[in-house]
């Protein structure tokens, strides 16, 4: 029982990396080369198809897509196989139509038969306006399958489809001179501006030589950590600041907290010294002899006069 169960799966095993090539087959592929050009010239990219219908017996029958590109860098200019109204791809004649727009271009073609194999779909007409390298798209792929017969009809959506490279290379420029040295004086300086040839530069050397066995040096670039550097110093500024503000005001805080209790403390003194303080009595004032023998004598006055009597009569 178990060597037929590992008999099953060593067998789908060996089943698997054949199903994964069939289901990555694609019905239609379309490919180009990179393709390099000067600048102001045209270029012609060739486009390669490969179809293989989804089923025997079935040719593609329609196509559609749209070209994308960078309008900055290229310009259409035409499609080579495209008469008309007409193309043929594989030897089978489309109808066909294309519309443009900047930076896409916009092509359909259809037949009663269609065609299968493989082979040139078409060559695209570019025009290089800037020496770079921009890559070219197919959006929006789609196609369909059709019968011999015409009975069934299958279609299906390509998605995107990533093409080659259009670089383009600037063109050097030389300046020829204005006029030629007389024969047999070749290689003779002449003043300048009076437009013979001579042997010093017409433009500034800008170029360093550098000796053999030796690569230039790159300026050093500024690189992660150092920029991380720059961070944690500023952060360890803005802590010190802090820090330092912190401490100013617990000084300043406890100042005031001193100069508070201080003041409590001189009040609480002046308001206990008078009571610390004993009481001064001053002493009894001695009278002399003759201002006492008067008040006696006052005093003997008031007791030898009568008293007032009040004498109340009643009425008639």
């Amino acid at each position: 029982m178990k060597r037929r169960i590992l008999s099953l799966i060593f067998a789908a095993l060996l089943l698997l990396p054949g199903r994964f090539s069939a289901a990555a087959t694609v019905p239609v592929a379309i490919t180009s080369e990179d393709v390099w050009g000067n600048v102001g010239g045209t270029v012609s990219v060739a486009l390669n198809i490969a179809i293989e219908p989804p089923k025997l017996g079935q040719t593609m029958d329609s196509l559609q897509f749209v070209l994308t590109y960078d309008s900055s860098a290229l310009e259409f200019v035409s499609i080579q196989e495209v008469s008309q109204d007409r193309i043929k791809i594989l030897g089978v004649e489309y109808m066909c139509s294309i519309a443009t727009s900047t930076g896409k271009v916009g092509f359909t073609a259809s037949a009663v038969d269609g065609a299968s194999g493989s082979g040139e779909l078409m060559h695209v007409k570019f025009k290089v306006l800037s020496p770079v390298s921009t890559p070219l798209v197919l959006k929006n792929v789609a196609y369909s399958f059709v019968s011999k017969n015409g009975a069934s009809q299958d279609r299906k959506q390509g998605g995107i489809i990533n093409l080659g490279h259009v670089t383009g290379q600037s063109v050097p420029t030389t300046l020829a001179p204005a006029s030629t040295a007389p024969a047999g004086i070749e290689g003779t300086p002449s003043p300048s501006g009076t437009g013979v040839p001579t042997d010093e530069p017409r433009f500034p050397v800008t170029e360093v030589t550098i000796a053999p066995g030796k690569e230039p040096t790159e300026e050093p670039e500024e690189s992660d950590s150092d920029i991380l550097a720059y961070i944690v110093f500023g952060l360890f500024i803005v802590v010190a600041i802090l820090v330092c503000v912190v401490l100013t005001l617990m000084i300043v805080r406890r100042g005031k907290n001193r100069a508070r209790t201080s003041y409590f403390e001189d009040d609480d003194e002046d308001e206990l010294e008078p009571l610390m303080e004993p009481e001064r009595t001053q002493p009894p004032r001695k009278r002399p002899a003759k201002a006492k023998v008067e008040e006696d004598a006052e005093d003997e006055d008031d007791e030898d006069e009568m008293p007032i009597q009040i004498v109340r009569r009643g009425k008639k």
